[in-house]
Parts: C-alpha cells; sequence; structure tokens
C-alpha cells in the first residue's frame, strides 16, 4: 500500500469516526450564530439549520437576525457564539476587542452598483443618497469604498441613509427618495426589473476583502473549540454541497427564501455560491487586510494592525489536512 493509499484510508476513518461522535439521539448543543442580513452571502449558515448539517454534528444552531452595529456587544455578552458578519468585526478588533475570524467563504463583494437611470457615472452621485442596511456594515462599507475609488469623499459628497432591507431598498430607488445601493442577488434581479441600472459589479474588483464566513470570540474558541470543530465541519459540508449541487442550493433558496421565482433563484446561484463561494474556506489574511486599509482614515489604530492577529485559521486546516474536504469534494 502507498503512503497516499493509507493517508487517504486513514482521512476516511478519521471522517467516519468524527461523524459517529455526534449521535443523531444525543441532545443536541445550542449555540446561536448572528447574521446581518437574509442574504445569500450567508447560504452555508441557512442551510446547515434547515437542511441538517448541524444537527447530524450534535448542535443546535438558531440563527438571530442581529444588526451589524450591535452583532459584537452581542458577541461579547455571550449571547452569540458566531457571527456571519465579516467586516464590521474588523473594525471591532482593531479597536482591541477579542475578536477572531474563523472563516470567509466570500471574499469578493457579491454586490452590484445598483443606481437610478439617471445616474451614468459614479461622480454623478456626488451630492445625492446612497441607502445602506446598517452603518458599519458590508453595504456600508463598500459604498465608501467605491465612492473614495472615484474621488468623491463618502462624509462630505454623499448622504448614506439607513433603509429596512433589500425589498425597502429597491423600492426607495425606484421612487427617487434614494439614488444608489449595493445590492446582492436577489435584490439586482428585483432591481433590474424596476428599471433600474448595474452601474458597477463589484464581485470583478481585484482586492480581497473579508465580506462573510465565520467570526467569533477568543473566548468562545478558546473554551468551545470541539463545538467549533463541529460548527466549522456542518458550514463546510453546507457550503460544498450548495456550490456542487445546483438543483439541490436552488431547492434550499427557495426554502430560505420563501420564493419559487427560477429566474431569481437561479442568478442567486449562478452570480453568488457557484463561482464566489470559496472552499476550503480559510480566513482570508489579504481580504482583513483590505478592510484595514479601508478604515485607516477613520480609526488611526487600523494602521498600525496587523491582518494576521485578527484571523485564526487552525481548525479550517485542520479539516482539509485531514481530508475531510476532500471528501466532501469527491
Amino acid at each position: 500500500m502507498t503512503p497516499t493509499q493509507t493517508r487517504n484510508i486513514l482521512a476516511v476513518v478519521a471522517f467516519i469516526v468524527a461523524a459517529s461522535s455526534s449521535p443523531a439521539h444525543a441532545q443536541l448543543e445550542r449555540v446561536t450564530l448572528g447574521y446581518p442580513a437574509t442574504a445569500m452571502s450567508h447560504f452555508p449558515a441557512f442551510v446547515g439549520r434547515e437542511f441538517g448539517q448541524f444537527r447530524d454534528e450534535g448542535l443546535d444552531v438558531q440563527l438571530v437576525r442581529v444588526s451589524g452595529n450591535v452583532v459584537v456587544a452581542a458577541l461579547l455578552a455571550g449571547e452569540l457564539g458566531y457571527t456571519t458578519s465579516g467586516d464590521g468585526t474588523v473594525r471591532s478588533a482593531v479597536l482591541g476587542l477579542p475578536i477572531k475570524m474563523l472563516a470567509a467563504i466570500g471574499v469578493k463583494p457579491s454586490l452590484s452598483l445598483i443606481v437610478r437611470p439617471e445616474i451614468k457615472t459614479v461622480a454623478d452621485l456626488k451630492g445625492k443618497a446612497i441607502a445602506i442596511s446598517t452603518p458599519g456594515t458590508t453595504t456600508d462599507f463598500i459604498a465608501r469604498e467605491i465612492v473614495k475609488h472615484y474621488g468623491l469623499n463618502p462624509e462630505r459628497d454623499i448622504t448614506m441613509v439607513q433603509t429596512a432591507g433589500p425589498a425597502e431598498t429597491v423600492a426607495a430607488i425606484a421612487s427617487g427618495k434614494i439614488h444608489a445601493a449595493a445590492l446582492s442577488p436577489p435584490a439586482t434581479l428585483q432591481a433590474k426589473k424596476a428599471k433600474l441600472r448595474e452601474l458597477l459589479d463589484m464581485s470583478k474588483l481585484d482586492a480581497e476583502y473579508h465580506i462573510n464566513g465565520v467570526v467569533t470570540t477568543r473566548k468562545f474558541l478558546k473554551t468551545n473549540e470541539d463545538t467549533v470543530r463541529r460548527f466549522m465541519r456542518a458550514y463546510t459540508e453546507a457550503a460544498v454541497r450548495g456550490q456542487r449541487d445546483k438543483a439541490f442550493a436552488v431547492r434550499a433558496m427557495a426554502r430560505i427564501f420563501r420564493s419559487d421565482d427560477r429566474e431569481l433563484l437561479d442568478e442567486s446561484y449562478d452570480l453568488i455560491i457557484k463561482p464566489n463561494f470559496v472552499v476550503p474556506p480559510h480566513p482570508s489574511v489579504a481580504g482583513v487586510a483590505s478592510l484595514l486599509k479601508g478604515l485607516e482614515p477613520s480609526s488611526p489604530k487600523a494602521k498600525g494592525s496587523k491582518a494576521e492577529d485578527h484571523v485564526d485559521g487552525r481548525i479550517v486546516r485542520e479539516l482539509e489536512q485531514s481530508g475531510f474536504i476532500k471528501l466532501l469534494q469527491q
């Protein structure tokens, strides 16, 4: 038997032992995950909850929608075990709060800058209003980065207006109350149906950003390492299943979003899950570094902060090196 064959057999055995260590009839361990919005970028968490991957690992994962400006406080208070928010937690880590990025499932913003028909360039947004979901969240950060890239000052030249959610944002742009927003599928398709324009596809930007993945506190990781390991197994399995099996992904999205609009579901899969999910979901040091760079004007501590200090990729590396992820992808 070759060394490679031996390693493969050991990986299979390890996988079976790990799976059997969380029997379906055992009492499930409850943990809570906070997410900022019902968006496709959080697909693995939704799937893991709805289709049993977390349960198979002995976990009862409760999903709670928490706005980006309070999610870190909830983590530190122990009300949440994890969040899938990315950029807002980096901001908190820079301030010295004990936050760790464990995984990144997406490092390219699956967002488009949607504008009213009369807006032809980013420069045309000067003096106009841009919608964001919550201050400090992805939509806020990316909108600011875009206008800065094209020579506008987000503090002086643009008005940021908070909206209730993607559907309300599309309606506000269509009515003329707001002029633009950074949106992801399925809201982008709804915007196109409302005769709005896609001015910029941000997934084509060169830079990486730690947009979404898995974030926890150092304390939770230290005291619940086995729980975190099982959570990451389920999260990764859900991501791989969705990426490799479009029919399953579409069924899952229909259930999660309570929609039978096949055009909307297909676009969400084709634009986000298939091309943009990164497996293995190693935390992106480059993605955190990009966020730190963007924070420098408003947070002097960001300039001296090292991206490596805010990530912990040990568990994802373990899953990859054990052969677990390779087995999922076969």
